[in-house]
This record gives structure tokens, sequence and C-alpha cells, in this order.
């Protein structure tokens, strides 16, 4: 089954192939424009045990699933799991430096923490927590990333802000990642 999502900003490819692919369809292929769709197809493939490939298809790419039973949202959650869920660059309602100071802080307690996050989310202004301006923040992100924690960062946020080329750490995702992780986590704790 070939997808035509040529065109079509994200998340839309990724809705349109995970629809397929939790049908239980077999040889999924999906045209898409560039890299970000791939990334994001890509880690769909991952989430649901269907690995992915991309290779050229004249002047877009075309994005190939691999075939096999496909993992169920109860199939890949994991126990106990939470997610930190970042939408501004501070903690509380006080804009400033005691509210990045907070944010910089909560950051560096999970990564020293044993229970650490499945997911570290940011979105809207939060995505400027990512860029270097505190490296104690990219160092523990980092670290938490080595410890297992995901690190998902709105794309379109990031754009938003002229922040794209800044970012230091994290993946370059979207609504429908970012959502489907807050789905997947047993709680969601926003900071």
């Amino acid at each position: 089954m070939r997808i035509d999502a040529a065109g079509k900003q994200c998340p839309i490819p990724v809705i349109m192939a995970k629809k397929e692919l939790e049908s239980g369809a077999q040889d999924v292929e999906i045209i898409v424009d560039g890299q970000t769709q791939i990334d994001n197809l890509t880690r769909l493939g991952d989430s649901l045990g269907r690995a992915a490939s991309a290779e050229a298809f004249g002047d877009k790419f075309l994005v190939k699933f691999a075939n096999g039973e496909t993992k169920q949202g109860a199939d890949i959650a994991e126990a106990n799991s939470y997610a930190v869920f970042f939408n501004t660059d501070s903690i509380g309602t006080n804009e400033g430096e005691l509210g990045r100071n907070l944010a910089k802080m909560a950051i560096f307690t999970l990564s020293e923490s044993e229970n650490i996050p499945s997911y570290m989310l940011f979105m809207n202004e939060g995505v400027k927590l990512l860029t270097g301006a505190e490296p104690q923040i990219i160092e523990n992100l980092n670290t938490l990333i080595e410890k297992g924690s995901k690190v998902l960062v709105c794309g379109t946020c990031l754009n938003f802000y002229g922040l794209t080329e800044d970012l230091k750490v994290g993946t370059v995702s979207n609504m429908y990642d970012i959502l489907g992780a807050m789905q997947e986590a047993d709680k969601v704790i926003k900071l």
C-alpha cells in the first residue's frame, strides 16, 4: 500500500501511516517531502515494532515500513512511566531569573534521580531551554538521555522562535508524537 503524503504538514503523514499500520496493513510505503517527516515516521515505526527505511523517490522520499505484527499501545507502554512537560522556559508564574533557575534545578534533580522520566517534552517557550543558554541544562538532559529518557522537542515551536539551528539536545518532533508520549505515560508532570 502506497500513501501519498507529499505536501502535507506534520503530523498528518504520521497519522496517515499509523492508521494503516495499526489496521494490520503490510507493505506500507509513504511518500514525503523531507528529513523531518522521515525522522517522525522512523520513530513511529520503532514505537510500533515496524522498522522504517527511506530512499529517494524523485524529488521526494519514500519511507517503507517492515512487514510484521504491529505492537499496540498496551504492548509498548512502560509500567509506572511518567513524562515531564515544559511549555515555558521557567517554572511558576514568575517570569525571569527565579523561574529559569527553578527550571534548571528541576532538570538537574531529575537527572540525579533513579526514577527518571520516560519522556521530557518541550513545547512553546519551553524549547528555549534547549538552546544552550544554560549549559548545565544541556548536560543534565544528555544524562537523562543516557539513562533512557526520550527528549522530544516541538519542531513547530523551534521554527516559530527561530531556534531550529540553536537546538543543542533532543529530538525534533511534532504534536502527534508529544501527545502520544503523554498518552503512553502513566502520568504527566507539567512544570
